[in-house]
């Protein structure tokens, strides 16, 4: 019997990195320090779960290999999109490491720049994602 983990992992990226772009727009509008300090908790625990499900992701589909022709593309998507997720949200994160005061200084359209994009990618990989599942049934048993 094997154990798939991906699918338990990728919520977690999902739901705290969009949460961290609600919660950085939240602190723009009302200037709450904690809004600031939970948006920036969401996007240190999401780059880390937005790894974790990269890499759950990628194990799988080594072990699932080889891959059908149809669904490769669709795989592949998915891949370049949860790579590129890390490369933009990972930019953000160091960003927002090395400066605190981001949001108040002239870098701040950069990194809302980079987190609206990571948001896009979010969506973008998670619908990907849902489309192999229930829609081309991959990684789904059949028995």
């Amino acid at each position: 019997m094997r154990i798939v983990l991906h699918p338990f992992v990728a919520h977690f990226p999902i739901a705290l990195l969009l949460l961290n772009l609600a919660l950085t727009l939240a602190y723009l509008r009302r200037g709450d320090p904690f809004l600031e300090r939970a948006a920036y908790g969401a996007l240190v625990i999401g780059w880390w779960s937005a790894f974790a499900a990269v890499l759950t992701g990628t194990l799988e589909l080594a072990l699932a290999w080889p891959v059908q022709d149809d669904l490769l593309v669709w795989v592949n998507v998915h891949a370049v999109l949860g790579f590129a997720l890390l490369w933009v949200y990972g930019q953000a994160l160091l960003m927002r490491k090395r400066d605190a005061r981001l949001l108040h200084g002239p870098r701040r359209r950069r990194y809302l720049s980079l987190l609206i994009l990571g948001a896009l990618l979010v969506l973008a990989g998670g619908w990907v994602g849902g489309y192999l599942v229930h829609h081309l049934a991959f990684g789904v048993r059949t028995s």
